[in-house]
């Protein structure tokens, strides 16, 4: 299965300042769930590495991966960073999910 997403190079500079990721570093991309109250979705990054069938984008130097479970989350989507929401900001839009 193909997923396609595309990822601003705002977003990956945005994570190489703030976060002190590397060109060169692996972050998986994915949905949990969980929160306050009666808990939902948020989407989450972190350090891994890559496995079989991961969908790999590589951008500034960095490669995100995203599991096969979480293709549906993503596919179709724009991860764009947006400096209102701080330092680790990001909007995600999927027009795919909206109707």
């Amino acid at each position: 299965m193909s997923i396609h997403l595309l990822i601003e190079p705002a977003f990956a500079l945005a994570y190489q300042h703030y976060a002190d990721f590397r060109p060169g570093d692996t972050l998986r991309l994915y949905v949990r769930t969980g929160g306050p109250g009666t808990g939902g979705l948020f989407y989450a990054i972190e350090k891994d590495e890559i496995e079989k069938d991961d969908a790999v984008f590589e951008v500034e130097g960095m490669r995100f991966i995203i599991r096969p479970s979480d293709f549906w989350y993503f596919d179709g989507g724009e991860l764009r960073y947006d400096k209102r929401y701080g330092e680790y900001g990001f909007t995600f839009v999927n027009p795919r999910l909206l109707d």
